[in-house]
């Protein structure tokens, strides 16, 4: 009798620990999924970014301050990367993914900061 409650109570914390280890391990995935998803959008090469600005024709329709101003609608990077492929259509700069990403790079280490 004492060897089957002793079997039945090492069953039990044998199980809460493994719910434990599963619940862990999720956490860690998806909190490694999010580190990752945002290092990602905010990679890029910021020194070609400036030469792809420079070289368009980003400034004709608006000057920097655009990018400076405290009701400016680029609120994060995510918005930032977004407003580059609009405007990159807008211009029809045919700019590749990895462009877009070196542009977002310049314009957020350049003004954003976020």
């Amino acid at each position: 009798m004492k060897f089957s409650k002793l079997l039945v109570t090492k069953i039990k914390i044998s199980m809460k620990t493994m719910f434990m280890t599963k619940i862990q391990l999720t956490l860690g995935l998806v909190l490694s999924g999010l580190l990752i998803s945002s290092t990602a959008i905010a990679s890029g090469n910021a020194a070609n970014g400036k030469t792809l600005f420079t070289g368009s024709k980003c400034g004709t329709c608006h000057g920097t301050e655009v990018y400076t101003s405290k009701d400016r609608k680029v609120k994060s990077l995510k918005d930032l990367e977004a407003a580059v492929r609009l405007n990159d259509s807008k211009l029809n700069t045919n700019w590749f993914d990895e462009d877009v990403k070196d542009v977002t790079a310049y314009l957020n280490q350049q003004y954003y900061k976020f």
